[in-house]
Parts: structure tokens; C-alpha cells; sequence
């Protein structure tokens, strides 16, 4: 842990190709709408150096309007946008966006620094390692059984499906159909051909770099066996890996592979395990010590050697989550909150890649 250009406390990454620091905490984009510019203006002016966006939110004007509107320079702000999130030929897949297509990187990226009013971005990631429709459509799944019920019920939107959590004779339904889109998945997965689509989306990161549209290049989503896949195609390696992180889905051997790679992990979906669950242990400690639970997950994570980025659009609550470098969690509330891990994601489901590595191997 260092300080550095950014004015606060910054994570080291050092793979092929790559050596750098991020900060610690960045403010987090998706589905700020309408409060994106004053939340990217505030977040900036009361300290975060640290913007994460990406062509899926479709906010990346708004990121690039609050930072020219803000009291910070560009050159002190470092900025990370996301490329490649669907599969080619998947037209009418949830959120489907022709502009953001894998094979297309080049011109999604382009797209993205001219909606930025950038020059440049410092980290470009590939969104997701998903090659196929199946494969797709799985590892998206727990958005339906948690985010969008979610969303449907707190929001009262009434054209979100809300999914019951079981059949009538008591079966969970999640795992039931999590369990038939993963043999969906499997069954019509080509092992060479994700193979190859992989290299060419990484390629095209590498290019992105070589050309000065970004400082560092990395991956999100992407399960400890795909990081280890790259180490035989990856001119470059990845500098960061964005993926789902909270206590009830901490990665552990994820974690273990980047810190042997020098990858530097970034978790999203933090608060899920306040928000969501309500969790009795978090809320203990929190009141044990005189902080909020967000702060207690927010302080566990980076404790854990991940970088947060923590959405709100709320000045009170961008401020409360920057307050985490004050204080630190004992060894023990630390292996009670490593506890609570249940390898249940809220947002995204890495089985389907998982097992396409398996199979891969399996006929080699």
C-alpha cells in the first residue's frame, strides 16, 4: 500500500507487461442515471480518485461531463471503462447493445473515449468472458433471481418478472435451473472456438494499449482458470480483474491466483451482503466498533487486498464510504467475515466458463 499521485492509498500491480498502482476505492457508475454527473462531481471533490464506468452502462457521457465539471485534473484521475460484453450473434439477449460486441473491441473503444471526451482511459477491461449465447444466458442467471426481484419489488416495477424462490412441494428454484442452464451451456459449448475468441478479445485489448487508449489493460469476470489459460496466449498479462466480491462470494482461490500472477482484484457489488441479506454478523461488528455496515464490508474488502467501488448517489454516503482508511478490522472480525462466504453470487455466475476449461482439457 503506497500513496501516490491520486492523494490516497493505492493497490500495486506488476504482471507481463504491465507494473502500476490503482487507488483503493473508486466510485461506481452502473445505474446512477440521471444522478451520474453529480455523483461523479461530488465523489471527485470530496477525495475519490477513482471512476469506474463502462459502454454497457450507457452513462459514459455523464462520467466524462462530471469530471470536466469537477475540481480535479485529469491527469490525477484514474478512469476504468469495460469493452466486449456480448457474444457475437446475440441479438435479443438481455440488454443487448450491437455496439458492444466481442470481436468488435477496437470500435467499442474508440466509441467509448469519444463518449468520455477522453484521449485515453487508464484501464480498459474485457466485461465478461462469455463466447456463446448459452453461455451466456447462464452465467447472467442470478440477476433474475436477485436483482431483478429485487428491483421489481423495491422499485415497483411491474414489467420485471418477480421469481418465486420455490416450486410448490418446496424445491429451490434457483439451483434447479441454474443447474439446466449449466448443462445448456455445456453441451453446446465449442472448448477451441472460446478458446480462440478469448485471444482475439485479449489482442485486441493488447492493441488498445500499444496504440496509447489506455495506461493498463485487464479482464472482469474472469474465474482463477482463465487467468491461468492466459499465461499461454497473453503477450500482456492482466493487470486487474473485475468481479462480483462481497462476504458471501469472497473467491478465495481467485484470490490466491491473482496474488501469485501480481493481478490486483477490483469487487464490485460489495454492499450486497448489507443491502440484500441484512446481515446480523456485519451489523454486530459494525456496532461493536461505531461504524456503519458498509464500512465494515467496504474495510474487510480492501483488508483483503481487493479494490472497492462502491456506487451511491448520495453526497452523505460518498463521503461515509470513503471513510474507511481510519480504522481496521481485528484478525478475528476478519475470519468472521471471511466466514459468511457461501460462493453465492447476486450478479454473476462463473461455472459455465469454468466448466468449458474442464472440457477443454478433458479432450486434450
Amino acid at each position: 500500500m503506497s500513496l501516490s499521485k491520486y492523494g490516497t492509498k493505492t493497490f500495486r500491480f506488476a504482471v507481463k507487461g504491465q507494473n502500476g498502482e490503482i487507488p483503493q476505492i473508486g466510485l461506481g457508475t452502473a445505474g446512477l442515471e440521471d444522478k451520474c454527473v453529480s455523483s461523479v462531481v461530488a465523489a471527485l471533490n470530496v477525495g475519490y480518485r477513482h471512476l469506474d464506468t463502462a459502454l454497457l452502462y450507457n452513462n459514459q457521457e455523464d462520467v466524462g461531463k462530471g469530471i470536466r465539471k469537477s475540481n480535479v485534473p485529469r491527469n490525477q484521475i484514474w478512469v476504468t471503462s469495460k469493452v466486449g460484453f456480448f457474444p457475437k450473434n446475440s441479438e435479443g439477449v438481455w440488454m443487448y447493445n450491437p455496439n458492444n460486441i466481442k470481436g468488435s473491441e477496437h470500435a467499442s473503444i474508440t466509441l467509448s473515449l469519444n463518449q468520455l471526451g477522453l484521449d485515453y482511459v487508464d484501464l480498459f477491461l474485457i466485461h465478461n468472458p462469455c463466447v456463446s449465447i448459452p453461455e451466456y444466458n447462464a452465467a447472467t442467471l442470478p440477476h433474475s433471481f436477485e436483482l431483478v426481484t429485487l428491483m421489481a419489488k423495491v422499485k415497483n416495477l411491474p414489467e420485471l418478472p418477480v421469481i418465486p424462490k420455490s416450486l410448490i412441494d418446496g424445491e429451490l428454484l434457483r439451483p434447479l435451473i441454474t443447474s439446466a442452464k449449466h448443462q445448456t451451456a455445456f453441451t453446446t459449448r465449442n472448448p477451441l472456438r472460446s478458446l480462440k475468441e478469448r485471444r482475439r478479445s485479449w489482442a485486441a485489448m493488447e492493441r488498445a494499449k500499444r496504440e496509447g487508449k489506455c495506461r493498463y489493460i485487464g479482464v472482469s469476470n474472469y474465474p482463477a482458470e482463465l487467468l491461468l489459460e492466459m499465461k499461454d496466449y497473453a503477450e500482456i498479462m492482466p493487470a486487474i480483474n473485475q468481479l462480483e466480491f462481497h462476504p458471501r462470494y469472497a473467491s478465495p482461490k481467485l484470490r490466491r491466483v491473482a496474488k501469485e500472477f501480481g493481478v490486483v482484484l477490483t469487487g464490485y457489488g460489495t454492499g450486497l451482503s448489507v443491502k440484500i441479506e441484512e446481515d446480523k454478523t456485519i451489523a454486530s461488528i459494525a456496532a461493536r466498533i461505531g461504524r456503519t455496515p458498509m464500512q465494515v464490508v467496504l474495510r474487510w474488502t480492501i483488508q483483503s487486498g481487493v479494490v472497492v467501488i462502491p456506487r451511491s448517489s448520495s453526497l452523505d454516503h460518498i463521503k461515509e464510504n470513503l471513510q474507511i482508511f481510519d480504522f481496521e478490522l481485528s484478525p478475528t472480525d476478519m475470519q468472521i467475515l471471511d466466514n459468511l462466504n457461501k460462493d453465492y453470487p447476486y450478479y454473476w455466475d462463473p461455472v459455465p466458463t469454468i466448466q468449458g476449461i474442464q472440457q477443454r482439457y478433458a479432450k486434450m
